[in-house]
């Protein structure tokens, strides 16, 4: 029997596409931030796949893809159902901001909800924008087989999908959670993108991953989730929209969703180390100046590579060596941090290193 979804006023009808929004934000002006809603329903059942795009504001490649990917003729095809948001973001959409006006503090990718025994009591209400996502991630928890979540990195940047830590109370959950990761791999590889785990446990919790779109589907909803990087924000590049857009379809099919043959990728480079590998940022500048980078974005490094120089505003080297800024890591380049102005400490490269972590972990007591 097929479930008739319905997500705000977008309804899920057999062999349709249905347009609709979600209620956001309440506005002093009156009415309400809406979030977009597709939802493209196949004749035949099948898993609920949702795509979501556009939390952080400038990032448009995912508006792009979800386009690109919701048509005709893969309604024809289709078992199951798509829910797409091109925007979790309007607000930021508008503005060409990270954040949301209403929310401009905290970065809207950090306002999931977190279950068990991760979360805390509320001593506080929800700001608007938090209460919207609760609202909403309790329609996805209910609905979806797996999610996938698109984002931008950094200009010029090697797109990737992240891979999440999942974390777990007990023995019992452990072996859920060895599972559910299991299933994680399988996405990922038939998504056919450079696979990228996500910072260690500490750094990822301190910098609340887990409640991001992702995480929060993975650690709270126990949900097969990840989040693509598709390039850098302000543009969007149509080789790698193409590639994001063959990857989904390749999930689709390994989900049951389309039973077609898997589509190969061939539009942007792919790393295949035989180790896994994770991301982090380094190394860091040592003084605000100006910086020129020496490195291209999926160039290999080697420890002790020189990767930029810093000069002052004349042109003049800054600290030690010339100015020049080495590695203390092997790995690759997945992106440059900054255009050429930098302050002290601010992060310069993303690189991604060797991963020797564990991707399962107990939740911290």
């Amino acid at each position: 029997m097929a479930v008739l979804l319905e997500v705000g006023t977008a309804h899920a009808r057999p062999g349709k596409i249905s347009y609709g929004t979600y209620e956001g934000v309440a506005l002093p002006s009156g009415g309400y931030d809406a979030l977009p809603v597709i939802i493209a329903r196949g004749v035949e059942d099948g898993p609920t796949l949702w795509v979501t795009a556009g939390i952080h504001g400038p990032e448009y490649t995912g508006i792009s893809v979800i386009h690109r990917l919701i048509t005709p003729d893969l309604v024809r095809s289709l078992h199951g159902t798509l829910v797409a948001l091109p925007t979790l973001n309007p607000a930021g959409l508008r503005t060409g901001s990270r954040t949301a006006y209403y929310a401009s503090n905290v970065d809207p990718n950090r306002l999931f909800p977190v279950r068990g025994a991760a979360s805390g009591p509320e001593t506080s209400p929800l700001n608007p924008l938090e209460a919207v996502y609760k609202r909403l991630f309790e329609t996805l928890s209910e609905s979806a087989s797996f999610l996938i979540d698109l984002h931008n990195f950094s200009p010029g940047s090697l797109p990737f999908a992240l891979r999440d830590p999942i974390f777990y109370r007990d023995g019992r959950d452990r072996v859920a959670a060895q599972r559910l990761q299991t299933r994680i791999g399988e996405m990922l590889a038939v998504f056919g993108h450079t696979i990228v785990n996500e910072f260690v446990s500490t750094d990822y919790l301190r910098k609340a991953l887990h409640r991001s779109v992702s995480g929060a589907a993975l650690n709270s909803a126990r949900i097969p989730a990840f989040t693509v990087e598709l390039g850098g924000y302000m543009s969007v590049d149509p080789a790698i929209v193409n590639a994001a857009v063959v990857g989904i379809r390749n999930v689709m099919r390994w989900g049951g969703m389309l039973t077609d043959e898997p589509e190969a990728i061939t539009d942007i480079r792919v790393l295949n180390p035989a180790y896994p590998i994770r991301r982090m940022q380094h190394p860091f500048a040592p003084a605000a100046g100006i910086v020129q980078y020496l490195v291209k974005v999926g160039e290999t490094l080697i420890n002790g590579d020189t990767v930029a120089r810093l000069t002052d505003i004349y042109g003049r080297p800054l600290g030690k060596n010339d100015g020049c800024i080495v590695t203390d890591y092997d790995g690759y380049v997945l992106g440059l941090s900054i255009g050429a102005v930098c302050y002290q400490n601010d992060s310069l490269l993303s690189l991604a290193v060797r991963d020797e972590s564990d991707l399962i972990l107990p939740y911290p007591t």
